[in-house]
């Protein structure tokens, strides 16, 4: 359910959150939609969001991202997430003075949709090629921004293979999340970097790769926690 304002309110705030997969089937990032019960922009898809000034009493940031997490909007569980911004003025919501605080989030599961959810191209919605209402198509290409800048030195693109994967597909994730071909070595060496440092592990496990031949698995220890590197990409 859409969070309601009046006409006579004066100003809002919300929550945005972009909640970001990798679909393996497209070999593409992909990001969630939510299309709107209410005016303005019914039927729209749009970043799921909630407002925080409304009738819901939230004491932090923090409890009104968890309440839009647990909402049909989201309703599912996030490897991470992470603020990316506050942004505000008086044209972004044609109701009134608005701002919004957005997120980043990674989503790594299997899941079946409710009707209103969507995983669109992340590239198409970030170029604005596929047209969101409000300013969401800014919003989206700045959390595009910084997933991008955080990778360069960081595991985040882990978070999108869960708790168990294999080299190669490290090698494909940071890949397509630096949109450039990353050397094979270059992530074995961050992989052998983050087991020494107790990240992860070898699994003693195989699955199928590219062509069905026998890959073995690492177990990521710590789901939730980045691992920083020495050296960024650039280096």
């Amino acid at each position: 359910m859409q969070d309601r304002i009046t006409p006579r309110s004066a100003y809002l705030h919300t929550i945005d959150l972009c909640v970001l997969r990798y679909c393996r089937d497209t070999q593409a990032l992909q990001i969630l939609l939510n299309q709107r019960d209410n005016e303005p922009f019914a039927n729209h898809w749009a970043l799921p969001g909630i407002v925080v000034n409304g009738d819901v009493e939230d004491r932090t940031l923090d409890d009104a991202l968890e309440r839009l997490r647990r909402s049909p909007k989201v309703d599912m569980p996030l490897a991470w997430t992470e603020q990316v911004g506050t942004v505000g003025d008086a044209f972004r919501d044609p109701r009134c003075w608005s701002s919004s605080t957005f997120y980043l989030a990674i989503f790594s599961e299997h899941i079946e949709l409710a009707p209103h959810q969507g995983f669109f191209a992340l590239k198409e919605v970030a170029s604005g090629a596929f047209k969101l209402p409000f300013d969401h198509n800014q919003l989206v290409a700045r959390a595009h921004e910084r997933l991008f800048s955080k990778s360069m030195y960081s595991s985040l693109p882990l978070m999108f293979l869960g708790p168990e994967f294999s080299a190669p597909e490290a090698v494909n994730i940071f890949s397509l999340v630096l949109q450039r071909p990353v050397l094979k070595t270059s992530i074995r060496q961050r992989l052998m970097k983050m087991t020494e440092a107790g990240y992860l592990q070898e699994s003693g496990r195989k699955k199928n790769g590219e062509g069905g031949r026998p890959q073995a698995t690492l177990d990521n220890l710590k789901p939730g926690s980045l691992y920083l590197f020495d050296r960024s990409f650039l280096d």
